[in-house]
């Protein structure tokens, strides 16, 4: 039964090779001109996407510093922002996975086995796998150990991509107040995350100069929310030229970190204004 299953099989085959020689066509010039019409069109695309990205994006000038958003996204990116001693690297999207890996294990011996030996045998499976599947039929119900591989390993990847994307970072439970309350406060990361620690004092340290001591909040504007928020938006820096302007940070952030400021003055959580 099973030597008339391969004879039917092997005739089809001919039969089918000796039609598609007959009818078919060439590979040169047909197939590949195919592909030279797929890959113009791709790169006309890229070519359309940058210039539509140039067209709508404002561009950067003194009522935004760091140019404006447009159909595909900022002109720029953020200026660096010197203040800022520590920095939070993050990999490109398509290194995301290996970050996660990274935060999944954290000792020198395990390090090497997120970094280099999963990795190398992702390679390796992925490579070796037509070698190891030699089954003759391709149905993707009689295979399941290729189908279980090849839908597993993607699935993992994405997994992983989106869990790092997602990822809090290491300065979003940063301290600055001995009250949980305002360390809980989104403002209170952003003061972290903005380098602020890096000039100005707070209850649990920071540089005692050259900015002025925040432990207490503001001595300038104490519970006015609106006056911090002009300060930070651009006021500070148009006063002293040291302090940058964080206007490009949107009105929001601005607001949560006012917040903050005034609730350090306070001594608890104000509203926000």
């Amino acid at each position: 039964m099973s030597a008339r299953k391969v004879i039917n099989r092997k005739t089809r085959y001919e039969t089918q090779h000796a039609a598609e020689v007959h009818e078919g066509h060439a590979f040169f010039p047909y197939a590949m001109f195919h592909d030279v019409v797929v890959n113009l069109i791709v790169v006309l695309i890229i070519v359309a996407m940058a210039v539509v990205w140039h067209a709508t994006a404002g561009p950067i000038n003194a009522a935004h510093p760091t140019g404006q958003n447009g159909i595909l996204g900022p002109l720029y990116e953020q200026i660096a922002n010197p203040a800022v001693q520590a920095t939070e690297p993050r990999p490109e999207w398509y290194f995301l996975f290996l970050f996660e890996l990274l935060r999944i294990f954290k000792t020198p011996a395990e390090l090497i086995l997120a970094t280099i030996i999963i990795p190398t045998v992702w390679m390796v499976l992925l490579i070796s796998w037509p070698f190891l599947d030699r089954g003759r039929d391709r149905r993707l119900s009689r295979r399941p150990w290729g189908v279980a591989v090849g839908l597993s390993v993607p699935a993992v990847l994405i997994a992983l991509t989106i869990a790092g994307a997602i990822a809090p970072g290491v300065v979003a439970g940063s301290d600055i107040s001995t009250n949980p309350q305002i360390n809980a406060l989104p403002g209170s990361a952003l003061i972290v995350s903005n380098g602020c620690t890096t000039c100005h004092q707070f209850p649990t340290g920071g540089a005692p100069s050259p900015g002025a001591n925040l432990s207490n909040g503001s001595a300038m504007f104490g519970l006015n929310q609106k006056e911090i928020q002009a300060w930070l938006a651009g006021g500070a820096n148009a006063s002293n030229h040291i302090m940058p302007s964080y206007a490009n940070q949107g009105p929001t952030k601005i607001s949560q970190m006012a917040q903050v400021i005034a609730s350090l003055k306070a001594g608890k959580v104000v509203p926000l204004q």
